[in-house]
């Protein structure tokens, strides 16, 4: 999983993140975390299907160190304006 990024949440031991809706990340597995300056290892503890419109600004915050409207905006750049199935992952560094 790559983050374009060194974004705050990374300097936490648990951490989100909005990808596109897939089944590639299941509860449980552990995935490799890449960020422009480290690497490390990360464990799914939850995953849960939200919406543009469930995205709060205490989320993006929280998220992406940016408001609703920024985050929306870069989602829609990476996945297209009316793409709305994302998953919001929890992890946790192991």
């Amino acid at each position: 999983m790559k983050f374009s990024k060194e974004y705050s949440k990374l300097a936490l031991d648990e951490f989100t993140t909005i990808r596109k809706f897939n089944m590639y990340y299941r509860v449980g597995s552990n995935t490799k975390i890449r960020t422009p300056t480290r690497t490390f290892q990360a464990i799914v503890l939850s995953r849960a299907v939200i919406h543009k419109d469930q995205i709060t600004e205490e989320l993006a915050q929280s998220d992406a160190d940016c408001s609703r409207e920024e985050l929306i905006s870069m989602l829609e750049k990476w996945y297209g304006k009316r793409f709305d199935d994302f998953i919001l992952l929890r992890l946790r560094k192991i």
